[in-house]
Parts: C-alpha cells; sequence; structure tokens
C-alpha cells in the first residue's frame, strides 16, 4: 500500500505525462492489466471450486467419505475467503 505523499507523487507524475505526451497516456491507460485481471481470478476461483465439487463427487462414489468432507470443506473455506477478499478490496463491484 502507497503512503499518502506516494499516492500525491503518483498522481503529479501521472497528469505530468498526460499533459507532455497524452497519446502515451492513452497507450498506459488501454494496457492497464490489473482491472482485467480480476476477471481472470474469478474464472480461475470458479474453475478451482468446480474441480473440488467433481473431486468430491469423485471421492464419495468411491467411498472416501473423510477425504471428501475434508476436500470439500477446503472449497467450502477457499471460496469464502476469496469472497471476503473481492468484498474487502478497494473499488470491488456492488460497493463504493
Amino acid at each position: 500500500m502507497l503512503s499518502r505523499h506516494e499516492r500525491d507523487r503518483l498522481a503529479e507524475i501521472e497528469s505530468g505525462l498526460l499533459s507532455d505526451d497524452p497519446r502515451l497516456a492513452e497507450k498506459f491507460e488501454r494496457f492497464d492489466g490489473g482491472r482485467d485481471a480480476s476477471g481472470l481470478w474469478r474464472v480461475v476461483v470458479v474453475l478451482a471450486l468446480a474441480l473440488a465439487g467433481a473431486l468430491v463427487s469423485v471421492l464419495l462414489v468411491s467411498g472416501q467419505l473423510i477425504a471428501a468432507a475434508v476436500v470439500g470443506a477446503l472449497a467450502v473455506v477457499g471460496g469464502a475467503v476469496c469472497c471476503w477478499r473481492a468484498w474487502r478490496r478497494p473499488g470491488a463491484s456492488g460497493r463504493t
């Protein structure tokens, strides 16, 4: 996390870049990969939870009840942590 002074300095640099070379600044705005990464992160989490659900199903069918319970519990905890982190992140959708 940047300090208040560092954020102010970064804002000054960004505004200077925008005024000096607007075309270059526009390229950086389009590149900003941090915003697109949240969508990829959601896909990875959903796929991981789906895989865990499939593994739980296979373990249940094969009679491995304890292993199925452990994998299911870890999937629930992991999903809850991911939801909590998304909710806590500044600028997350649905929050101001």
